[in-house]
């Protein structure tokens, strides 16, 4: 860590400030999705304990030069890591709790165990930063989230007043899981919002969100009166502040900070009254300090145990197969969704498997894979009893249907790999359709009905957002057949999961962002 060059820097922005001015450190990150002992396909960078040192080290050299501190964190702490389980979410939360964060923002992978599980687990912790969501809505049954997460935090530094905004992600593949509950458009909630905070004489308006970069753009365009973008949910890697004009043409920086404990975001801000806000400097800094915080290493034991004694330490341990795939392939994460899909696929003797790639993410295996490489390549968990993660579903849908199901799915806006099928999407004025799909290379016979497997996660979704799906995939079977359990199987009788391509027959892998899908053109059903 330069200190030299941090204190050089401290120096002179306080040499350029007035006396109505104030230097502000915000430090952020975002998505760190229970990632305690290391960072995606490493252990000797980021984890929790490293985090929070480093954190109080960059506090610690603003506090000598008299420079106020503000840790931030754009939300999805929770699930995405198979630490998650560990005493049903609690320490994922209790090590978050004690990071050192200030304010911190709720992500959609921080209520997908549901409202009532949600209000248990808050139940159960004091917390030591502000947590907050302006656009969710519950009902009375849930008292510890009505208590416990507000639309906003207001801070005073030096006589100048802050209002930090906290805003997540309406997209209704995740947000149905927040049950009996309602999220709200943002960038409404935000309009609604930047002006009761400046009626209430704030200075300055930070929004913490969790919508990633491109609606965190669209959110500056829209409004008047935020100065400053804190960004999460697109694990996207900033190295410089995007500057992006609101409506009063003012530009408003948007920051974000990657994912997995990774990077810390250290951005230093220069608050004057009735002015702009300023950015004096802005960097990303790698969580590679040796380091480590001795409460958290800790608490990150004591996750450990929690998980042997879950699943048996040698169990987690034991190795069943390689993987030729490298940290830096740039199609390991459709690779693996592929395998991910070709496993459920044979499994259930389907003619046709359907994947959503970012429910694996971009933990694929490299290396020796153990059990414990397997619950972390597609750590997702509803149910949190449900200790040996999502089950394959299977349906059986008539031909007829299945061109009208392709679209549905695509036009929620996520990535999606099929196989057994190869699907040509194509744009029109009336939104995406198929132009083209095979089943084995053969025409889709309308009226013979087709066995389809999918994730746990497409068909609670899917059931749970659209009309069109739930009529399609109506009375879906559950198979007694863990995804978890399903890879382990694949794995060892390959014993060796090769690197292999993404461009196969009877495959399809859909991305809304490929230049020839729109993703502002894609709306819900």
């Amino acid at each position: 860590m330069n200190s030299k060059y941090l204190g050089v820097l401290f120096a002179v922005s306080l040499m350029v400030s007035t006396a109505q001015a104030r230097l502000v450190q915000i430090l952020h990150t975002n998505d760190t999705h229970s990632f305690m002992d290391g960072g995606t396909h490493q252990t000797n960078t980021g984890g929790s304990a490293r985090l929070k040192s480093l954190i109080d080290y960059y506090k610690a050299e603003a506090d000598k030069d008299g420079v106020k501190n503000l840790v931030l964190d754009a939300g999805d702490f929770l699930e995405g890591n198979i630490y998650y389980m560990a005493d049903r979410g609690m320490k994922s939360f209790e090590v978050h709790n004690n990071v050192g964060y200030d304010v911190v923002t709720l992500g959609n992978h921080d209520y997908l165990m549901g409202a009532e599980e949600l209000d248990k687990m808050l139940g159960k912790i004091n917390l030591n930063f502000s947590l907050l969501a302006a656009n969710v809505e519950v009902g009375p049954q849930f008292p510890n989230i009505r208590e416990k997460i507000k639309p906003y935090k207001e801070i005073e530094i030096d006589g100048i007043k802050i209002a930090l905004l906290g805003l997540t992600t309406n997209e209704i593949w995740y947000s149905w899981s927040l049950d009996n509950s309602k999220i709200t458009n943002p960038y409404e909630a935000a309009k609604d919002y930047e002006k009761v905070l400046k009626k209430r004489n704030n200075d300055f308006i930070i929004a913490l969100t969790h919508m990633g970069v491109s609606k965190d753009k669209k959110l500056a365009k829209k409004t008047s009166y935020i100065d400053l973008i804190v960004g999460g949910h697109s694990h996207t890697k900033l190295t410089k502040a995007v500057m992006v004009k609101n409506k009063n043409d003012r530009d408003v920086p948007i920051v974000q900070a990657g994912m997995h404990t990774e990077y810390l975001g250290r951005l230093i801000v220069d608050l004057e009254k009735g002015k702009p806000l300023k950015v004096v400097s802005y960097e990303l800094v790698p969580v590679k300090n040796e380091n480590q915080d001795d409460h958290i290493k800790t608490l990150v034991d004591e996750a450990n145990t929690d998980l042997d004694n879950i699943y048996g330490a040698d169990w987690l341990k034991e190795e069943i197969g390689q993987s030729d795939l490298k940290s830096d392939d740039p199609e390991g994460t459709k690779k693996w969704a592929f395998f991910i899909s070709d496993a459920m696929k044979d499994k259930v003797e389907a003619d046709i498997s359907i994947h959503a790639p970012p429910m694996n993410g971009e933990n694929f295996p490299v290396g020796a894979i153990t059990r414990r490489t397997i619950l972390n390549s597609i750590p997702r968990v509803f149910d949190l009893d449900d200790t040996y993660g999502w089950s394959i579903y299977k349906a059986s849908i008539k031909g007829i249907w299945l061109k009208t199901l392709f679209e549905t799915l695509a036009s929620f806006g996520e990535p999606l790999a099929y196989s057994g099928v190869e699907i040509q999407y194509i744009k029109t004025p009336f939104g995406l359709k198929v132009g083209k799909a095979t089943i084995n290379g053969q025409s889709i016979s309308p009226f013979k009905n087709y066995t389809v497997a999918f994730t746990e996660g497409i068909i609670k979704g899917a059931l749970g957002i659209s009309s069109k799906t739930s009529i399609i995939l109506k009375n879906p079977t559950k198979s007694p057949f863990k995804i978890w359990q399903t890879l382990e199987e694949k794995v060892a009788y390959a014993g060796n999961l090769k690197s292999g391509t993404t461009k196969e027959s009877n495959k399809t892998y859909f991305d809304p962002t490929d230049e020839s899908v729109d993703s502002d053109d894609i709306q819900a059903p």
